[in-house]
């Protein structure tokens, strides 16, 4: 079972209508699912494919691409709009790893 260490995420990161292709977001891979508990441990890219469907409770599923040409698949966590990082209701700069 994973674990979700980021409960402050907001409701958008779940909604597959919240998501659009070249959005940038940060996303935690099936391979960190258990361990990611910081913003460090998450992937961050720019969303060139939905995977998933319908509202997903822990995250929609993405494709991205990293800044260093990277694809990853996975959930996402947080939102970025505007070098700032959705959390909840609240946003927070994002200066030092905005691709």
């Amino acid at each position: 079972m994973e674990k979700d260490h980021f409960k402050d995420r907001s409701i958008e990161c779940k909604l597959v209508n919240s998501i659009n292709i070249g959005d940038t977001v940060y996303i935690c891979e099936k391979s960190m699912q258990r361990y990611a508990s910081k913003l460090e441990d998450l992937s961050l890219g720019i969303v060139v494919r939905k995977l998933t469907r319908h509202d997903h409770p822990r995250g929609i599923k993405v494709e991205i691409k990293s800044s260093n040409g990277k694809t990853s698949i996975g959930r996402v966590v947080y939102l970025v709009k505007n070098n700032k990082i959705l959390y909840g209701n609240k946003t927070k700069n994002n200066q030092d790893r905005f691709v």
